[in-house]
């Protein structure tokens, strides 16, 4: 259950993650190959100060610790389930003899 909701959630992240790149702005280095003032892009950029960045960074870090929460709950459900086996093959195996 909270692991079909955490990877629903970074679903979620990784497609508004995917939209809000694909939004901003292009690099300048494509802009230079098309005669784009040099000087302009090396003394004006302030992308980093832009909305989109700032989701940007957002949605990362949000994917970031949403993977490292799913790799934790998994771990331990993947823990339960082993131990689950564990005791019904000792169960078996007392019954057995």
């Amino acid at each position: 259950m909270l692991t079909t909701a955490v990877l629903t959630l970074l679903v979620i992240v990784s497609v508004l993650l995917i939209i809000v790149i694909l939004m901003q702005r292009g690099s300048s280095e494509f802009a230079l190959a098309f005669g784009s003032n040099p000087m302009q892009t090396l003394f004006g950029g302030t992308e980093a100060d832009t909305i989109l960045a700032k989701i940007t960074f957002f949605l990362g870090g949000l994917f970031l610790v949403l993977s490292f929460l799913l790799a934790v709950i998994s771990k331990s459900e993947q823990n339960s389930l082993f131990k689950e086996l564990k005791t019904q093959r000792v169960e078996s195996q007392n019954k057995t003899s």
